[in-house]
């Protein structure tokens, strides 16, 4: 199919009167593009991956050779982003070394260089989480120098036949190393070329935020730890999206509880003071009728469009098995489809892909076998898909006059570009630019500050009046286009627009050719 642009005199379409739009105006339509994987920030499916030594050493040839109903694919061409997730004691093996210096060898480090240098080569961004509790564990997540530092406290579990140490989130001496470790993390990868965001607390039952005990062996030091961690996470990463499980019970000793409203209200004050830190969000139980429920789902609704939320799914093949059975589902065909449905129900920008060493009875290679129309699915409606149906733009410029553009976005995904988000603050903008002709590179570029891109939702076009005095323009021809620009990185392109041709290499979407006199 072919991109269209449409070109027609305002002045021939009485529709414009009145609108205050110059009748020498020249209207644009574009044409969508519903289907194009784009690795836009925040958005799309998301690979699992760990640094313990349950992960494949084949695992990347595993994944660019992985077998689906539609024949072997590469599963980074369908995503946009690679989760590592994995213990303290991993990332951070000795005080001041981490797994990411050249001259640390353990076999961690050698999975995360692998890892890391594989993401790259496929276009795909980092996320990390950072577990600390060695809960059903079997070993240590927290490192062996801080368990045996001075003043520092906690409490032995068993997993199996093997007892794990984890410390108590109350301790000062545990909460100075911890500050010292996500420091370091911040110092290196508080960057939004290379990560697409930072999960917290890394406290809890695997890392999810629950299950926590403290010293007092009660709830006392509850919200005192909350705000230190969600503080500790939000002041470090300025630049990079951090989230947050939106869990009932979070930082809680409890795991779980059904009805409780007392309690469910301590969560929801907990969570909304993370959000108003600048925190996202996002849940490990999509799909679980049993504990993806009804505050779950409301407590989503609640926050649509004001955070992105990122959906994981909570059945695992491996060990679950048929226990899908007890949520009303006959297959893991139609556990995927719960899962989808509940993401779709909150609006998420991002699924998962996650992993098991036994590939064939992993998550992935379900939703490629059980469930590969529903990848495509969440793609093409999931997260956002932004474009301008139809604008208007002088074909003729006289410098010294001022000029108007009128501009019409919409958003054909479920979810929202959140470009609300602290983090986020001022970087993605609208921009018009005169391109030059022959190699398509904006020679001026003018940034239409109005437009908030978080305000684009699904079903509610919003429209935009840009007006702008034109000086010092050097006379000639140019190509007028319209862009998503990172304010950050020099007004250049930072988010694909969705329109099927007429795209340039750097992005930009051309319009309508232009004389400047």
């Amino acid at each position: 199919m072919v991109f269209i642009l449409v070109f027609s005199a305002c002045s021939d379409d009485n529709d414009d009167e009145g609108t205050g739009v110059p009748v020498e105006n020249t209207s644009v339509s574009v044409v969508p593009d519903r289907t194009t994987l784009y690795k836009n920030p925040m958005l799309g499916w998301v690979i699992y991956a760990g640094l313990g030594s349950g992960l494949s050493d084949t695992f990347w040839e595993d994944y660019d050779n992985m077998p689906s109903s539609e024949g072997n694919i590469k599963v980074s061409d369908y995503a946009t982003t690679l989760f590592i997730r994995g213990a303290w004691s991993d990332f951070n093996p000795e005080e001041d070394k981490y797994v990411w210096d050249e001259d640390v060898n353990t076999d961690p480090a050698r999975r995360f260089k692998m890892l890391a240098e594989g993401a790259k080569e496929r276009n795909l961004k980092l996320a990390f989480s950072f577990i600390v509790d060695s809960q059903d564990k079997h070993y240590n997540f927290t490192p062996a120098y801080v368990k045996d530092a001075p003043g520092m406290t906690g409490y032995v579990t068993t997993t199996g036949s093997v007892n794990v140490w984890s410390p108590y989130p109350d301790n000062t001496v545990f909460q100075q190393y911890y500050e010292k470790f996500i420091k370091a993390v911040a110092q290196k990868y508080d960057d939004p070329d290379v990560v697409q965001f930072i999960s917290g607390t890394g406290l809890g039952k695997w890392g999810e935020s629950h299950t926590v005990r403290y010293s007092t062996e009660d709830n006392a030091p509850r919200e005192q730890v909350f705000d230190w961690v969600t503080s500790l996470y939000a002041e470090a990463f300025k630049n990079v999206p951090v989230v947050i499980n939106y869990h009932r019970c979070i930082l809680s000793r409890s795991a779980w509880f059904d009805s409780n409203d007392e309690q469910l209200a301590v969560a929801e004050r907990l969570l909304n003071k993370a959000v108003d830190k600048g925190f996202s969000l996002r849940h490990d139980a999509f799909g679980m009728k049993s504990y993806y429920k009804t505050w779950e789902k409301n407590y989503a609704v609640n926050k649509k469009y004001k955070r992105p939320i990122i959906g994981e799914g909570g059945w695992v093949k491996n060990s679950h098995g048929n226990s899908i059975k007890n949520d009303g589902y006959a297959s893991y065909a139609d556990v995927r489809k719960g899962e989808f449905e509940d993401a779709r129900a909150a609006s998420v920008n991002m699924m998962d892909f996650r992993y098991t060493k036994n590939t064939v009875n992993g998550e992935t290679y379900s939703w490629f076998n059980d469930a590969f129309p529903l990848i495509e699915q969440f793609i093409s409606e999931g997260g956002y898909r932004l474009y301008p149906d139809r604008l208007s733009l002088p074909s003729q410029v006289n410098n010294g006059s001022e000029i108007t553009i009128e501009h019409r976005w919409l958003n054909l995904g479920w979810g929202y570009c959140p470009a609300n988000i602290p983090q986020w603050k001022d970087k993605y903008k609208v921009a018009f630019a005169l391109l030059d002709k022959e190699t398509l590179t904006p020679r001026y570029t003018f940034i239409d500050t109005a437009p908030e891109l978080s305000d684009w939702v699904k079903g509610k076009p919003a429209n935009y009046t840009f007006t702008r005095k034109i000086s010092d323009v050097s006379k000639g021809e140019y190509v007028w286009a319209v862009g998503l620009v990172d304010t950050t990185k020099d007004n250049n392109v930072g988010i694909q627009i969705s329109a099927r041709e007429n795209i340039t290499p750097e992005g930009w979407l051309k319009l309508l050719d232009v004389t400047v006199n």
